[in-house]
């Protein structure tokens, strides 16, 4: 092979032609659409991942701390100085001593609306302190303590959520002492529904039927209480779930048109201080 014709073969060889140009454009953008797809799934993926963690978490925490203020329900030392209180707060809020203000009182929303249900007991010493469902301590000994559960509706702003007031009786001035208003305790909760366990056998010691509140006949004949409530992720989900409807217990079905994830926890408690 002459040099003259090796020179030509070389020159041939260097660089990339327009279309081989083109056609690994094409290729990287493929790979790239596919690179893209993949993280963008992935994201989604652990975007919904956290929001169930989270809703799973709001969940449990908001029936623990509830279902902790009824297991102490109707408790007192043994050097307490005043009578046994009722484990709960009636509707009407009589029984309890003093002037009772009216929020304390257990209600039944009706429909699909939310209930509410107070805890009465004396708070046992915790940790060297006794404290109310918000964490504050109480100073005095011989005082009788209401945790009054609640929903907090949601604003423009914030999702609803789990709210919790908390009620001071002292029995040496007779008189109730209120925190402030109902405080957030967990965030992204929709809806709380009570059912109240009763025994029609005539076993006092056990429940064999669930009512509402407003079919309670004696108070003192409740001996459990069904507790759920609604969570929901408080962020929005991509893609959004499913609608559907949510049914707590005896309540009428309850429907949402934002991109939330919902998920219904229930719970039973035995009232142990009711004997």
């Amino acid at each position: 092979m002459s040099i003259s014709n090796f020179t030509t073969l070389r020159r041939t060889q260097l660089g990339l032609s327009i279309v081989e140009l083109m056609v690994a454009m094409a290729l990287g953008l493929l790979l790239m659409t596919g690179v893209i797809q993949v993280f963008l799934s992935s994201r989604q993926t652990y975007a919904a991942n956290e929001a169930m963690g989270r809703l799973q978490e709001n969940g449990r925490f908001a029936l623990e701390f509830i279902a902790r203020s009824a297991r102490l329900g109707g408790y007192v030392e043994p050097v307490f100085e005043g009578g046994k209180p009722l484990a709960l707060v009636r509707p009407s809020c009589t029984g309890l001593p003093g002037t009772t203000p009216a929020e304390l009182c257990t209600s039944e929303g009706g429909g699909n609306a939310s209930d509410s249900i107070g805890f009465v007991f004396q708070p046992p010493v915790t940790e060297g302190a006794r404290r109310d469902c918000l964490g504050n301590t109480i100073t005095e000994n011989n005082m009788l303590l209401i945790n009054h559960y609640s929903i907090i509706p949601a604003t423009a702003t914030t999702p609803a959520a789990l709210g919790c007031r908390a009620y001071k009786f002292n029995t040496a001035t007779g008189n109730w002492t209120s925190g402030p208003t109902a405080q957030e305790l967990i965030s992204g909760i929709d809806s709380l529904q009570v059912l109240y366990g009763i025994n029609t056998s005539g076993d006092s010691r056990s429940a064999n039927q669930y009512v509402s509140a407003d079919r309670v006949t004696d108070w003192n004949d409740v001996r459990a209480v069904r507790i759920s409530v609604l969570a929901n992720s408080i962020d929005n989900l991509t893609p959004a779930p499913a609608g559907r409807n949510f049914v707590l217990l005896d309540a009428a079905p309850l429907a949402f048109n934002d991109s939330r994830a919902r998920q219904i926890f229930s719970t039973t408690i035995q009232l142990k201080n009711t004997f």
